[in-house]
C-alpha cells in the first residue's frame, strides 16, 4: 500500500506531515486530507486565525507533490 504525506500551508509557513499514512490510493489520501482540512478550518475560524490554511498538499514517498487543494476548495459547496 503506497504511504501518503498531507502538508498543510498557513499563509508562508507549510506544516510537513513526517509520518504519513497508508492508504490504498490517491482518492482517500484526498478524503483524509479533506477532513483534517476541514478541521483545521473549523479551528481557524473559531480562533480567528491570522494565518489561515491556504492549501492542502498530498504528497508521495519520493516527495513528490502529487495534488495540491486550496483551502476554499475544502469547504462544502453551499459555503463557497
Amino acid at each position: 500500500m503506497p504511504r501518503f504525506y498531507i502538508h498543510f500551508q498557513n499563509g508562508d509557513i507549510i506544516a510537513k506531515d513526517d509520518e504519513g499514512e497508508d492508504l490504498p490510493g490517491l482518492e482517500e489520501a484526498k478524503a483524509a486530507a479533506m477532513v483534517s482540512a476541514r478541521e483545521i478550518l473549523a479551528d481557524n475560524i473559531k480562533g480567528e486565525a491570522k494565518n489561515p490554511l491556504r492549501a492542502v498538499m498530498i504528497v508521495n514517498e519520493s516527495g513528490e507533490n502529487l495534488v495540491t487543494i486550496a483551502a476554499k476548495d475544502v469547504l462544502p459547496e453551499a459555503l463557497k
